[in-house]
């Protein structure tokens, strides 16, 4: 019973003895005088090293959805030999825009991909749908989706359909028709 009593006793001692320090008002200096110390986040930037009031996010330049790009193609392309999933290269042929700034260079390299392709047989005509799905701007990838391209060979030769071909002078122009973020 005593070490109850004891033990009540030195709880109620400790939680008082907390009330009170936890009660008490801290001495807080007079920071209204001219001559206080100011604080570390008070002081201006010194030049070097992270300020507060940068970034530590990279700036990332959004091109929005509708974006013409223009491309030429590094080979031929053709309906004879193209399967659906096949990719092909391509260079940028103009500059891309956007705010009168230049966002990707010209020459820039682009990857694209055949999402169908038929090659001509008998009365059947040939024809090529294709899109870009990446382009390389500063030394990184970045993904892209674009309209798509699809050309069906309207010519026939002797009754016998021909393939569709796109050769390298050809310009191929795509829109984006999701906006993307370069690096």
């Amino acid at each position: 019973m005593r070490v109850r009593l004891a033990t009540y006793c030195g709880i109620v001692l400790v939680m008082l003895g907390l009330a009170v320090a936890c009660g008490r008002q801290p001495s807080v200096p007079d920071t209204s005088s001219d001559s206080a110390q100011k604080l570390p986040f008070d002081q201006g930037s010194r030049g070097n090293g992270v300020s507060p009031t940068q970034s530590l996010v990279p700036a990332v330049t959004r091109v929005p959805a509708g974006t013409a790009i223009a491309i030429r193609l590094r080979g031929p392309l053709s309906s004879a030999f193209a399967h659906a999933g096949d990719t092909f290269d391509g260079t940028i042929e103009e500059p891309v825009t956007n705010d009168g700034q230049t966002v990707i260079q010209r020459g820039a390299a682009v990857v694209g991909r055949v999402i169908d392709a038929r090659h001509s047989a008998g009365n059947d005509r040939g024809y090529l749908r294709i899109a870009l799905v990446s382009i390389q701007v500063g030394g990184k990838t970045v993904l892209l989706d674009t309209s798509s391209i699809f050309a069906k060979n309207g010519a026939r030769d002797g009754g016998a359909a021909k393939e569709v071909v796109f050769s390298p002078e050809r310009r191929l122009t795509f829109h984006l028709t999701q906006g993307v973020d370069l690096p």
